[in-house]
């Protein structure tokens, strides 16, 4: 299966009704919540009307660097399956969800997740942009949309060195060992 144009359409329309939804939500339940850098008021904050504004051209601009990844080589070269893309996307939305609720009720492990996906970063590609997509979708409820996507793309650059590194030193030691 493909990620077609039709499908990156639907997938970018159900996340924005989905964050705007969010936002109407909390516009006549209280207002519209602000989230503050590092979870102190005395940073800069950053509202959810930002991430309602942004989060669905984000969508959208992963979205296609899947399908330009996956769907635009010939079929005998490409090595990923949409379903490959599915999963990934739903390991990161698990973990995204697993810290934020971790975070909300005060459940000192996510420095053990973080670890973790440091260490899985030298053996798993874990700066492509389904890993990224689920990690801000799954963390926006609870982070807004803009802290996970910056703190998202900050991982995917430190995962994409890992990852990199790892395969490097593994060829390194691969090659000493023959």
């Amino acid at each position: 299966m493909k990620l077609t144009l039709r499908l990156r359409i639907l997938l970018t329309g159900i996340v924005t009704l989905l964050v705007w939804s969010h936002v109407a939500w909390d516009y006549f339940h209280g207002g519209v919540p602000t989230h503050y850098l590092l979870h102190d008021s005395r940073l800069p904050g950053i509202s959810n009307w930002w991430g309602a504004a942004i989060l669905p051209f984000f969508t959208w601009f992963l979205l296609y660097r899947i399908h330009k990844r996956i769907d635009l080589r010939e079929m005998s070269v490409a090595t990923e399956s949409l379903s490959k893309i599915v999963i990934r996307f739903l390991a990161a939305v698990l973990v995204a969800v697993a810290i934020a609720v971790c975070f909300m009720n005060d459940i000192e492990v996510t420095d053990y997740i973080m670890g973790s996906l440091f260490i899985l970063a030298f053996f798993f590609p874990l700066y492509k942009s389904e890993y990224l997509l689920g990690w801000v979708l799954g963390a926006a409820f609870t982070f807004g949309a803009i802290i996970p996507m910056g703190f998202g793309s900050l991982l995917a650059l430190i995962f994409f060195i890992f990852y990199q590194l790892g395969k490097t030193l593994f060829g390194f030691f691969r090659s000493k060992t023959k």
